[in-house]
């Protein structure tokens, strides 16, 4: 367990949690809740172990991180500490060695700490991204040549690739799939992997719509790294159930020169699609957008990619399509996220609010009831001292962490 933040509560407790107000997923309602044995319920029990009195306090469901890969990390315990502090108690690790899970066997999913999930490597093309990152990583010695194929990277370039790579796929025993897409739209007839870099990924040809079809046949979701909104097509039309990113996270200088910011607009009839295929959209919009803050090299295009941001978040709204708060900042998380997407006005507070707590932790453990502070909902949950609603910032001043019934210090 990770030192000095055991539960501080003894497991089997029933407790009364009186006079606090309650986030619904629109606005804070004042009730009265228990937990019994690790659930919320608004039934009186028999018999309590003990009352807190919430003093007023404003009640959300515990926050998630739907898109990282800071575990395991050069200082793990660090990381975990810094997610429950934060109030982040589930983790969707989008992309990592398939030794991870065992790495972190009694720091994780264990009570008083934090539930994450794995994907293992990610399909991509030869060459294609993150090979670049994985090149990185060998050089430095954090990763070995192993992780450029079945290791961190699944490299395919056929169906006939993926099927063969399944078998390993299998064996690794994934939570989900990964597999990445990038700038679908330029692999026509004739296309060649640029002479430099990694900004590509599988040929959109029949490989993505495999994928997703054993992928579904075994059981588990995939999500897909796009970059522009023709990849966003892409993903919808093979039947992905998360996007990783949302359009232009990572915007190209060069694309947008030539073909401009239109190339990461999604379209409403793509919306439209994703809403009826329940699909969830991660934003990992927080880095690109504290960059713009000091990038010069931005400054042409900032506003017009600000409004194309803007209409991605309404047409998927209007859609509805589940958004979900996840960073893809290996220094950071999705409260930052969070505070960066609303100082830039892409989010109503309350929707914000949502996709940073209920939404997310829906999406990265989507078999578990859901965290929505209702009835037989997981007794996971924070306290702050004013209304995220109305200061949203309040989600950096947590008064009080709860998960599994259980106070964490």
């Amino acid at each position: 367990m990770v030192s000095g933040f055991q539960p501080v509560s003894p497991a089997g407790e029933v407790t009364a949690w009186k006079n606090g107000y309650w986030f619904d997923g629109t606005s804070f309602q004042k009730r009265d809740m228990y937990s019994v044995d690790g659930r919320l319920t608004a039934k009186q029990p028999r018999h309590t172990d003990r009352t807190i009195d919430l003093t007023g306090g404003y009640v959300t469901p515990a926050f998630g991180e739907a898109h990282n890969h800071n575990l395991p990390a050069p200082k793990t315990n660090e990381m975990i500490k810094t997610y429950l502090s934060q109030g982040i108690f589930y983790v969707m690790v989008q992309a990592n060695i398939p030794e991870a899970r065992a790495q972190l066997e009694g720091l994780i999913n264990a009570p008083g700490l934090i539930d994450a999930v794995f994907a293992n490597g990610g399909f991509t093309a030869p060459g294609g991204h993150p090979s670049a990152l994985v090149e990185r990583n060998i050089r430095s010695g954090s990763m070995t040549a192993g992780d450029r194929d079945g290791g961190f990277l699944l490299p395919v370039s056929s169906v006939a690739d993926v099927e063969r790579q399944w078998l390993r796929v299998r064996r690794q025993r994934p939570d989900f799939i990964k597999m990445v897409l990038a700038y679908s739209e330029e692999r026509g007839p004739g296309w060649s992997p640029p002479a430099s870099g990694d900004r590509y990924g599988l040929d959109p040809n029949q490989i993505p719509e495999r994928i997703v079809q054993l992928a579904h046949r075994d059981k588990l979701r995939v999500s897909a790294h796009v970059e522009s909104a023709g990849d966003f097509e892409v993903a919808v039309a093979a039947g992905a159930d998360i996007i990783a990113h949302m359009p232009g996270f990572w915007p190209d200088t060069q694309r947008i020169a030539s073909k401009g910011v239109g190339i990461y607009e999604i379209k409403e009839e793509t919306a439209r699609r994703a809403g009826g295929q329940h699909i969830t959209v991660v934003t990992t919009l927080g880095g690109q957008l504290r960059d713009f803050e000091g990038e010069q090299a931005a400054a042409s295009y900032r506003k017009a990619l600000l409004d194309v941001y803007r209409h991605n978040f309404e047409v998927l709204t209007r859609n509805g399509v589940r958004i979900a708060i996840g960073s893809d900042q290996y220094r950071s998380t999705s409260v930052p996220e969070a505070l960066a997407i609303h100082k830039a006005g892409l989010i109503a507070p309350a929707h914000l609010l949502r996709a940073l707590s209920t939404d997310t932790a829906n999406t990265i453990l989507p078999s578990r009831s859901s965290f929505n502070l209702t009835e037989a909902s997981p007794a996971d949950f924070l306290v702050f001292d004013t209304d995220p609603v109305a200061d949203f910032t309040a989600i950096e001043r947590i008064r009080l962490r709860v998960k599994d019934g259980r106070q964490i210090p």
